[in-house]
């Protein structure tokens, strides 16, 4: 048998050195939870939802201090859920006069249940109030619930929650490939959860690529909406004005008013402003060449609230008011763009104002 020449074994030699190395930093990695991957917005989201016939997808029903973390935005929560997956937990639907509909915001994304506006709101007016905001939920599931709740139960006041990514050129089935693609992400190659992965390439990958993100001086983290993926969340849709969404977006805010007067509710409509929007002076210093695209919600959400007007419906953008109180205290997490428990006071203040005045 010919013998392996010498360079060539010494070379062999140094590839399963290298390997064995590997091998051991990996288990070290594994075991101490060095290198435990973390978890993506898409796998934290799918993890607590699960498929609908109406409304595309939903949350699980009957979660019980179910825990999601966001370690990337040092954010977490814990959710309990009544039979139809919100959190409703021990409330009566059918005694409530006072419904909010809503995506994340009024879900209360990352705060505690009972510091979120509607439960604050329910706190202060001392009567029990139902939530149906839902995280990702945007005008086609708006209407869906609007036809399955308010028009069944027919509450005295409605409170709907406009956020700046509602404002979308949507499709009637967008639940549904927003599930759909939240499953297909939530899977991550074998290769992703390595520490040679974790610690090496990707880290090196996002070193090439151009931010999508600038930390503000005060800390926060804003998106330059520029490069923010319609998917993302992340603000209105660059062409949004000249889209077919801005048409779509108001014939479903139309037929929302209809219904609720055609069932004797009272309704009331609340822009939410979007981060950028709120620390505007931070973001023109951040992206200066991108102002531009917060245009595209402050005329939005007037063209909005011109169309709430024309019906004789209430209609308040909360953008001023968070302007004016965002230099005294922070209104939004860090990194993640929803309100803190800070912001969630603040709504509740400007939402229980209005309320009282009608």
């Amino acid at each position: 048998m010919q013998k392996i020449k010498p360079w060539l074994q010494n070379l062999l030699l140094m590839l399963a050195g290298v390997i064995v190395g590997l091998l051991i930093v990996e288990t070290f990695a594994i075991s101490t939870g060095v290198a435990a991957p973390q978890k993506s917005k898409a796998q934290i989201f799918y993890q607590f939802i699960q498929p609908d016939a109406q409304l595309g997808y939903k949350p699980k029903s009957n979660l019980k201090n179910f825990k999601t973390v966001w370690q990337e935005a040092k954010v977490a929560e814990i959710a309990n859920t009544d039979s139809y997956g919100f959190r409703n937990l021990g409330r009566d639907y059918t005694k409530s006069n006072l419904y909010f509909v809503g995506d994340s915001f009024t879900w209360g994304q990352w705060v505690s249940e009972e510091k979120t506006f509607p439960r604050l709101i329910e706190s202060e007016l001392k009567q029990p109030v139902i939530n149906l905001g839902v995280p990702g939920y945007s005008f086609a599931q708006y209407e869906t619930l609007f036809n399955e709740f308010i028009a069944k139960h027919k509450p005295s006041t409605v409170i709907l929650s406009i956020v700046a990514n509602d404002l979308t050129n949507y499709s009637a089935d967008i639940g549904k490939k927003i599930y759909d693609t939240l499953k297909e992400r939530s899977f991550s190659p074998w290769y992703e959860k390595t520490f040679l992965y974790q610690f090496v390439l990707k880290n090196n990958k996002k070193s090439l690529q151009r931010p999508i993100s600038k930390e503000a001086k005060n800390g926060l983290t804003l998106f330059d909406l520029s490069l923010a993926a319609p998917e993302s969340g992340v603000g209105v849709d660059g062409d949004y004005l000249i889209s077919d969404g801005v048409v779509k977006v108001e014939a479903a805010l139309s037929r929302i008013i209809d219904l609720t007067k055609e069932n004797q509710v009272k309704l009331f409509v609340f822009l939410i402003p979007s981060k950028e929007s709120v620390y505007v002076n931070d973001y023109v210093q951040l992206f200066p060449d991108d102002v531009t695209l917060l245009k595209n919600e402050e005329i939005g959400y007037q063209r909005l609230c011109d169309l709430a007007k024309s019906k004789e419906v209430t209609c308040i953008n909360l953008t001023d008011d968070f302007r004016k109180n965002s230099q005294q205290e922070k209104l939004y997490f860090d990194i993640d763009g929803h309100w803190n428990t800070a912001g969630h006071q603040l709504a509740t203040k400007a939402i229980l104002k209005t309320l009282n005045n009608s």
